[in-house]
């Protein structure tokens, strides 16, 4: 199968699977948005993954007519939106498992929607700021027409657009989402809360977490190539493509965990009266 139409069917699948779960998974969040602080983080997450699968055309676009400049700064801002917005909102999300877990108590009276809402836009404003800093150099990384004459003019820039990327919307996130993850495992273990194990703490974080770092990894590994001028253009710029059509995967898979996340949730609700299961963390504990 030659390389655009393998590119068009991977395409087409994202696009098909994408926007029907992620315009579900924005419906059920919606319903539930102003009653806990839960369904605003997962609002967020539903309202970014739309976003970014309905650009997927433009992103098609973008890399069939090379000439068109500004769809490809557009298409490529708003991957990079979606990169830092992701990363932000694990962050939040893992932190926020682990004060549920760690300080139920203090959970239970200061985590609000009005709260989780506020965090959320202050995360929108930051990863839309990331995003627009290097707008303009964005689209150089994937653009075989223009490539070589954006590293030659403005090289240090372009260097620091693409470590900045890696270190704000992967690695350091990745370590800062790890130590809460882990600390959440660490206590399901050592109290052996049957809600913690269970419910959705450690599976919404043993989801999401893997499916976001493992559709990204090649979009900054082939980020850094595309820089080192090392290897064959037409290579990279077949693998830079791939691993760009990838990163649209994580918006398919990530409804699939809160819709999945959704339906315990209201088992755990039903559970709730029994005394047997349920302990001192009240019945956000277990979201």
């Amino acid at each position: 199968m030659e390389f655009p139409v393998l590119l068009l069917v991977l395409c087409g699948v994202a696009f098909l699977a994408g926007v029907p779960l992620n315009g579900y998974a924005f419906f059920v969040a919606s319903c539930r948005v102003e009653r806990t602080a839960s369904a605003v983080w997962f609002w967020s997450r539903a309202v970014a993954d739309l976003i970014f699968i309905i650009f997927l055309p433009l992103r098609l676009t973008s890399i069939f007519i090379l000439d068109l400049d500004s769809a490809n700064e557009l298409s490529s801002t708003v991957t990079s939106f979606h990169m830092f917005f992701s990363a932000f909102l694990l962050m939040a999300l893992s932190v926020d498992r682990c004060i549920l877990v760690g300080h139920p108590e203090w959970a239970q009276n200061h985590r609000t929607p009005l709260l989780t809402f506020k965090m959320a836009i202050g995360m929108w404003a930051l990863s839309v700021g990331f995003s627009l800093r290097h707008s303009d150099l964005w689209e150089s990384l994937h653009s075989s027409a223009s490539i070589r004459m954006s590293f030659q003019l403005d090289e240090r820039r372009l260097k620091a657009a693409v470590a900045i990327q890696f270190l704000v919307g992967f690695l350091i996130p990745l370590v800062l989402i790890l130590i809460p993850a882990s600390y959440i495992i660490l206590t399901a273990k050592l109290r052996r809360n049957r809600l913690i194990q269970s419910t959705k703490p450690l599976k919404i974080l043993l989801g999401l977490i893997p499916t976001f770092f493992l559709c990204w990894l090649p979009y900054h590994v082939f980020s850094f190539l595309q820089i080192s001028a090392t290897y064959p253009q037409t290579l990279l710029n077949t693998g830079s493509t791939f691993a760009c059509i990838l990163t649209y995967f994580s918006s398919c898979l990530n409804p699939i965990f809160y819709l999945t996340m959704e339906e315990e949730f209201q088992r755990y609700r039903q559970r709730v009266p029994n005394p047997q299961t349920t302990d001192n963390s009240g019945t956000e504990t277990a979201e």
